[in-house]
């Protein structure tokens, strides 16, 4: 990738997770960007949508590199590995100061109703996600009871991942993100075949919870 490009696409993510898409124009771009005109912004993307598109797709890779990398780490056990990917999520949100949210959720929030060409890539990214967790899930099952689905389970941690970072978004205190993550953590382990354990106050070894005072 081109630096020009790389920087026009650092500019339009900066915005569109301040502004939200809708209210980040061309011009609003140029100018983050420090281009001289249009002509150069149209060199690189034919549309302010084809720019978008590219956004989300580069920010879906950037995760994919920190985040879900973790959960195909093979050295490490693979329930260790989801509690690690969930700590990485935390860890990301401390970086941008609990402000910024989820660049998944932020537009699926904003456009999944408004332009179905959003709808159909933030369907897709969420799809990747949910398949690597399920993927890791299945690798598991021998932990796991037999019962677990590991479809929904891997939906609801994203739900539950992603509703975390709004909410976290909205108070702007990373401790809301930091208390559902071990919550989290604590009812993946309630679906192993240790969750006697767990509920006894022993958090199982491997999914980072730590025992109560």
């Amino acid at each position: 990738m081109s630096d020009r490009r790389a920087q026009i696409l650092d500019a339009a993510a900066t915005l569109i997770a301040e502004r939200g898409f809708t209210s980040t124009s061309v011009d609003d771009v140029i100018k983050q960007a420090r281009l001289s005109g249009k002509s150069h912004f149209y060199h690189y993307f034919k549309s302010k949508e084809e720019l978008g598109y590219e956004v989300l797709n580069r920010q879906f890779e950037r995760f994919a590199e920190r985040g879900l990398a973790i959960l195909r780490e093979p050295m490490i056990d693979p329930l260790e590995r989801l509690a690690l990917f969930i700590d990485a999520v935390v860890a990301l949100q401390v970086e941008h100061g609990a402000r910024r949210g989820s660049p998944f959720g932020n537009l699926a929030a904003e456009m999944a109703d408004a332009h179905e060409g959003f709808r159909v890539r933030i369907e897709a990214v969420f799809e990747r996600w949910a398949s690597q967790i399920r993927s890791l899930l299945w690798e598991a099952r021998p932990q796991l009871h037999d019962d677990v689905d590991a479809v929904r389970l891997s939906r609801f941690i994203i739900a539950a991942l992603e509703g975390a970072v709004l909410m976290t978004r909205v108070k702007r205190d990373i401790s809301v993100l930091e208390g559902i993550a071990a919550d989290l953590k604590r009812f993946v382990a309630m679906h192993t075949r240790d969750a006697a354990g767990i509920q006894a106050g022993f958090p199982m070894a491997g999914l980072g919870g730590r025992r109560e005072a």
